[in-house]
This record gives structure tokens, sequence and C-alpha cells, in this order.
């Protein structure tokens, strides 16, 4: 399995700079994954006090090719990306 992650690429598709916010990307042949990343919205949710509030939400979605990318590690890594893009500071070392 770890000569195929060699052979194939991930690929990332932001239309989001163009106000769309949400879309589903298209596995291009010869690709294992697309993440496709749409605009930042501002949306009602629960806060964690149990109250309703305003916070900015966006969109992101991958396509894989299962054949070459297990689906629990495409799970792992979008949770993994999600705490980075919700606590920044972990970016820092």
């Amino acid at each position: 399995m770890a000569v195929l992650w060699l052979l194939v690429r991930f690929t990332l598709s932001n239309l989001g700079m163009f106000g769309v916010d949400r879309f589903d990307a298209i596995l291009p042949p010869g690709t294992g994954a697309i993440m496709a990343v749409g605009a930042s919205q501002p949306t009602v949710v629960a806060t964690k006090d149990g109250r309703i509030g305003m916070k900015s939400q966006m969109q992101v979605n991958v396509t894989a090719d299962h054949r070459v990318i297990y689906g629990a590690d495409l799970a792992a890594f979008l949770q993994t990306l999600a705490k980075i893009i919700e606590d920044p500071k972990d970016l820092t070392f």
C-alpha cells in the first residue's frame, strides 16, 4: 500500500474565494483524493452553554478513490483539519 501513495495526488479545489459555499469536486484520473473547500459563511449555532449564537463556518468535503485511500484515514484527516481550523494556535510550535 505504501508504494501506491507515491503514485497518486491529493488535490485541493477552492471555490470559496468566488463565494461558492459548497460543491462536490469530481476526482480527476490519477488522483487519490480531491478536497472541495467552500466559502466561510455566518451561521446560527448552539453555543457550549446552550444558547444561540453566530459563528463562521465553511464546508469542506473530500472525494477519494477508496482503492488507494482508506476512508477511516480520510475521516481522521478531516477531524484533525477541523481542529486546526477551529483553533489555529495549534499551528504554532
